[in-house]
């Protein structure tokens, strides 16, 4: 019986050893509280950025103040692009105008700038390490 709680045991300790994952915290700043709607935010790797329902991991929050924050935890270790926006009419979805230019407050992480399309991944790229919290500021803009 021994044995058996120990090989338990072991397994369960090294299960953990392998599970690589940070946590990732957003203070979102900006929001405009008179427009109400939600805080959507999605975290992307490479390949993905930022296509919209190809995110890691997303959470969307009711506008509660001029700045909120947003948790995410057991981020698999690894480099992501982070994008916020305030979906103001709670479509799921970011308005944009006839160009393709944001018409709901948005913010990426390193607060990469929008230029001729969403900004390139290398200038958001932010890396999640094992067991660390990475605290990101995204200002709404």
């Amino acid at each position: 019986m021994k044995k058996l709680i120990g090989a338990v045991l072991f397994a369960w300790i090294a299960a953990q050893g392998f599970a690589q994952t940070g946590t990732v915290i957003l203070d979102v700043t900006q929001i405009q509280t008179d427009k109400g709607g939600e805080i959507s935010a999605a975290i992307f790797i490479r390949e993905n950025f930022p296509k919209v329902g190809k995110q890691l991991v997303g959470q969307e929050k009711s506008v509660i103040g001029k700045s909120m924050q947003l948790v995410f935890e057991k981020v698999p270790v690894g480099e992501y692009g982070v994008v916020v926006f305030q979906d103001i009419d709670k479509n799921k979805d970011l308005k944009t105008n006839f160009v393709g230019f944001p018409k709901e407050p948005i913010g990426f992480s390193n607060d990469a700038k929008i230029k001729f399309g969403p900004p390139d991944f290398d200038d958001a790229k932010v890396k999640v390490e094992a067991g660390k919290t990475l605290t990101l500021t995204i200002i709404l803009n």
